[in-house]
């Protein structure tokens, strides 16, 4: 028969192992919860590394096309101010400033003379219409132009004079035309400006023309009294 004594011995046993079993599982539980929240803990890291990442990424993106925007907006403001291209009329060239068309003598004179042949009205008509039209606020430089060959029979004293004469006649022309004579001025170049070498009897019939230009007005001086 057990006695009080043993029977008090079993209840203190059995409370303590179920004292240091409980005691066993809190302390699973805390270092279950210390796992875990070590797990959040690194996980919330990580996170924080991908958003500051994604953050600066984020950035440099939004300062690239804000850069973009203000180059775009640079150049919209340098194309506002860049002054429209001039219309070239037919058979204009463009040149600093203005425009040039070159007419082969041969249209407009015969050989040696500067007395301009009966077509030469057609062939500076459309000139005519382009001073008036397309460069009504230019000046027009009329350069007259020959080959190399020196003069022998045409009664010329050298090229200079013959390319100026020819230049005169087509200022002389333009203005019976209605072109204000205050824009016209007239130049010869005898053999020293050729477009090509006078070495072949095609290059010397291309040198021999007279040039139109076209260009922005030569300031005016005034004449104290």
């Amino acid at each position: 028969m057990m006695t009080k004594t043993n029977t008090g011995a079993l209840l203190g046993a059995a409370l303590l192992l179920t004292t240091v079993g409980c005691a066993n599982q809190d302390r699973q539980r805390v270092t279950m919860l210390e796992q875990a929240n070590q797990g959040l803990a690194e996980r919330l890291n990580a996170t924080n590394g991908e958003l500051r990442r994604v953050q600066t990424e984020r950035d440099a993106i939004s300062s690239g096309l804000q850069n973009a925007l203000d180059e775009v907006e640079s150049l919209r403001t340098m194309v506002a101010k860049r002054p429209e291209p001039e219309t070239l009329a037919i058979g204009w060239t463009p040149v600093p400033g203005g425009a040039m068309i070159a007419i082969e003598d041969g249209l407009l004179f015969t050989p040696g003379k500067a007395t301009m042949r009966d077509g030469a009205s057609r062939v500076l008509a459309k000139v005519v219409s382009a001073v008036q039209g397309e460069y009504a606020d230019k000046d027009i430089l009329v350069l007259g132009h020959t080959d190399d060959q020196p003069i022998r029979k045409s009664g010329w004293k050298d090229n200079y004079q013959l390319s100026t004469e020819r230049a005169l006649a087509v200022v002389r022309f333009l203005s019976d035309q209605s072109v204000s004579s205050d824009r016209l001025i007239a130049g010869g170049c005898g053999a020293t400006r050729p477009s090509v070498d006078n070495d072949t009897k095609a290059h010397r019939s291309k040198n021999r023309r007279v040039e139109i230009f076209a260009l922005p007005p030569i300031p005016r001086t005034t004449v104290q009294p």
